[in-house]
């Protein structure tokens, strides 16, 4: 039963004892019988009244159906896949007695298990770490953790630049070697979503199954074109944003003069705290994205990009003839250049090279100029280093300042 598998699953992660000894330990019977009958009623029209009698309907609509077991008190949310009109398989979500979801089960069309994941908690429901399991659901193949130990490394010295994002993997070798650390074992930057100094690259906002993962992206962008970088990661507080007001803080105390942003949404209130804190540290410039919807921000605003404060930097990505790229906003209020930011090279998460497009990715790359600004001259101020990048722009119509057609170019810089 679900219960006994969260409170199994935690204590054992925790004592770290092998896998294979753990994977023995599932037991997911009853989860297994409950999608066998219900399977069964959509694939095979049998009547299976166990099914019925066992769940009462919590909730339909045209996306999933929500159950609620009449003995043991537990959530099950059902979703048919789909290819046009064709029933494909079915997508079973178990939550735990905290109603927060547990385990998601895929069947294809015969019933087979096609994928499974296992969330597994520690204390207050927090997420330890994603188990891939076995189709027979009696194994876990492998585990995805969300907080790692970190691994020793001594402190790189270098230009300090601040990571505001999802986090990152620090312990991919390029990002462990130049994350910025108080000591060998200890980082300078902080998880402020998770309230610890982990700041790992976890974004479970639209998915706990299936996390996103964007910070280690942005910043290997980063190390690559500037790699005197010397990263300081901030998790960002979306469950909390009024926490911006410590996060800046942070910066301001530890005299990083260089901030980027790779991020936004429409909703004001969300950034109303950190609108508040950039105003009053003033000495700090936060280069942010545009955003990637296709429209003009001077007249539908997306925050904190249109923000109209000083030591803010609106970026959007052009293709490399300096065209707004595809679904790039713009504006000529408020955002301030187009950089090439489309199919650019990253490392991601798991330390695999692909490639990347949209404004967030064209905003590491004038930070990254901006470090290098920075290594030449490091007294430069934001007014220094906001007018240095003004000279490299040439005009474009989209934006204020214009376009930086090759962002690795050192001139004006030094």
């Amino acid at each position: 039963m679900i219960f006994f598998i969260k409170i199994l699953l935690s204590s054992i992660c925790l004592i770290c004892i092998n896998l294979n000894l753990f994977a023995s330990n599932l037991k997911l019977e009853f989860e297994k019988n409950t999608i066998n009958q219900h399977c069964n009623t959509v694939f095979k029209k049998s009547d299976n009244q166990l099914f019925k009698n066992s769940w009462t309907i919590d909730k339909i609509n045209n996306y999933s159906e929500d159950y609620f077991h009449i003995n043991k008190k537990i959530k099950l949310s059902i979703s048919q896949l789909k290819r046009g009109s064709k029933i494909n398989g079915i997508r079973y979500i178990f939550y735990n007695e905290n109603r927060s979801p547990q385990l998601l089960i895929n069947v294809d069309n015969f019933c087979s298990v096609k994928l499974s994941r296992l969330i597994i908690r520690g204390k207050n429901d927090r997420i330890l770490s994603i188990a891939n399991l076995s189709n027979d659901l009696t194994k876990i193949k492998n585990l995805d953790e969300f907080n790692p130990p970190l691994k020793m490394a001594k402190p790189f010295q270098g230009i300090k630049v601040a990571i505001i994002d999802t986090g990152v993997n620090y312990n991919l070798d390029f990002i462990s070697k130049n994350i910025s650390r108080k000591d060998n074992n200890t980082l300078l930057g902080y998880d402020f979503e998770d309230n610890d100094n982990l700041p790992y690259d976890i974004d479970i906002s639209r998915s706990a199954f299936f996390p996103m993962h964007h910070g280690t992206s942005v910043s290997s962008i980063i190390l690559r074109e500037a790699p005197m970088s010397e990263l300081v990661v901030y998790r960002f507080p979306r469950s909390d944003m009024c926490k911006f007001d410590e996060l800046i803080r942070h910066i301001a105390l530890n005299k990083i003069k260089i901030v980027n942003l790779s991020m936004g949404s429409s909703n004001q209130n969300d950034w109303d705290c950190f609108y508040n804190a950039a105003l009053e540290y003033k000495d700090i410039l936060f280069f942010v994205s545009a955003g990637n919807d296709g429209k003009n921000i001077d007249e539908n605003k997306v925050f904190p990009a249109s923000f109209d404060l000083e030591n803010i930097l609106v970026i959007s990505s052009s293709d490399i003839s300096g065209d707004l790229a595809q679904g790039s906003n713009f504006g000529k209020k408020s955002v301030d250049f187009l950089i090439p930011g489309e199919q650019i090279p990253v490392t991601d998460h798991r330390g695999v090279k692909t490639k990347a497009s949209g404004s967030s990715f064209a905003v590491p790359r004038i930070v990254a100029m901006s470090v290098r600004i920075l290594s030449f001259n490091s007294n430069a101020s934001i007014i220094d280093i906001k007018s240095t990048l003004i000279a490299r722009a040439l005009k474009n119509q989209n934006v204020k300042f214009g376009w930086i057609p090759d962002p690795l170019d050192n001139y004006l810089l030094n």
